[in-house]
């Protein structure tokens, strides 16, 4: 596949995050210096970010996330090799400890529903459930898999799956959607594949909605055939045509897109976890832009709402958002400076300045922790800083050091997050060819 077919999956996020110059520019170092002491009384350490080394400290997620059925675990970047191990060493104390499910991921829904098909039912491989999720191709990644899948053999039978599913609109192409609409199809109803099949090839708006109208007039006919969860499955997947469509024109076109994506994915998380997760608890891994409770000024200025947001607006305390941020070190991610994509390289990361959340976080000299934002007394002098606003990075798809204050939201760390990893130093994540 040539570089320039690889980089287009990405771009849906840095389009999402373009907007953060104006907003990185806007905060302020609040006056006075906090006490580090504070944080290092407050803050809860964590030994390391590797998933198979037991973390004591973890417990305290029991009392912070208390009964929340939803977990937002994100990102502050996408390249970062601690990010991912850290969320599953979260998840891993999640699942085992406190009853969670599924972890749902910033990935295409219908390409996921391969890797899902490994995990819980040993379907394939993890290598060619991962090659056709076509997303993070990361060493770490692939960990994921495997370990859900050894979980789930390893599990106690009265316990329930661990499921793996994407809840993501904004794919690139029909491909997996066309796979299994047709498989279906070969079922319950051979005629019609031709057609579908010409409509799908065709990838146009106009074919996503007559593919979705044709399912939808078919319920009771393709139910009699099949099942009735099988028929819901795949009219959901015809349902995402048309957003993954719209995502995509938006992009390539200058539109917005921010509102058209998270607006349909909340339909999808709220879909899968009552539909696939019969009710159960989720955690959810993304970016730190699309788990936090917070608008973001879409292309031409129009305001987002975030999936976060719209989670805790329809969840409240049922929702517990992570962030994730770090001080120093380096990072996979596309070279994006000049306005131009070249390279998907490592890059380091600039030093942040006194407006930012890190750099505070840097002063307390602790290497890693979790800080619970729920608990803080902010009338205390030493904590009040905490309200800022400050910056944290939002580092997306793309990264260029010499604009590095573009990358950065400025925030009220409480406001748009429940807690917050902090990392002194990070490293990349490894990338992998199939």
């Amino acid at each position: 596949m040539h570089k320039s077919d690889e980089r287009l999956p990405w771009l849906a996020l840095v389009a999402c995050l373009a907007v953060c110059v104006s907003c990185g520019e806007n905060a302020q170092a609040p006056s006075g210096d906090p006490d580090p002491s504070w944080l290092e009384e407050h803050a809860v350490p964590i030994n390391n970010a590797d998933p198979d080394v037991s973390e004591p400290n973890l417990a305290v997620l029991r009392a912070t996330i208390g009964n929340a059925r939803i977990v937002g675990m994100g990102e502050a970047t996408h390249g970062t090799a601690e990010f991912w191990t850290m969320r599953q060493k979260l998840s891993k104390y999640l699942v085992e400890e406190m009853g969670f499910t599924a972890i749902l991921h910033e990935a295409p829904f219908p390409n996921s529903l391969h890797i899902d098909a490994y995990v819980t039912d040993g379907v394939g491989t993890a290598l060619e459930a991962h090659e056709k999720l076509g997303y993070w191709k990361y060493q770490e990644m692939q960990d994921l898999i495997e370990w859900i899948r050894e979980y789930n053999l390893q599990r106690d039978p009265q316990s329930p799956e661990l499921h793996y599913l994407g809840y993501d609109c904004a794919f690139r192409r029909w491909t997996e959607s066309a796979y299994f609409i047709t498989e279906y199809l070969r079922v319950v109803d051979p005629g019609a594949v031709d057609d579908i099949t010409t409509r799908l090839d065709s990838y146009t708006l106009e074919d996503a909605r007559y593919v979705f109208d044709f399912f939808a007039g078919k319920s009771a006919e393709y139910i009699a055939l099949s099942s009735t969860e099988e028929y819901e499955l795949i009219l959901k997947i015809a349902e995402n045509l048309e957003p993954a469509w719209q995502v995509w024109y938006n992009l390539m076109n200058g539109l917005p897109d921010g509102d058209v994506r998270e607006g349909f994915n909340i339909g999808n998380v709220n879909w899968i976890i009552e539909n696939l997760l019969d009710g159960g608890k989720a955690i959810i891994w993304a970016h730190n832009a699309h788990v936090g409770n917070i608008y973001l000024d879409d292309i031409a200025g129009v305001p987002a709402q975030m999936l976060g947001s719209r989670l805790k607006e329809q969840y409240g305390d049922d929702y517990y958002i992570i962030g994730t941020e770090f001080y120093g070190g380096s990072f996979m991610a596309w070279e994006y400076c000049g306005g131009t994509y070249t390279d998907f390289m490592v890059h380091q990361a600039a030093t942040p300045g006194a407006s930012t959340y890190t750099h505070r976080f840097h002063e307390a000299d602790i290497p890693l922790f979790y800080l619970d934002l729920n608990e803080v007394d902010y009338s205390m002098e030493e904590a009040g800083w905490l309200l800022g606003p400050m910056n944290i990075r939002f580092i997306g798809a793309d990264y260029c050091e010499q604009n590095d204050a573009a990358y950065y939201y400025s925030t009220s760390l409480p406001v748009h997050y429940d807690g917050i990893v902090h990392f002194e130093s990070t490293t990349p994540t490894t990338s992998i060819t199939f």
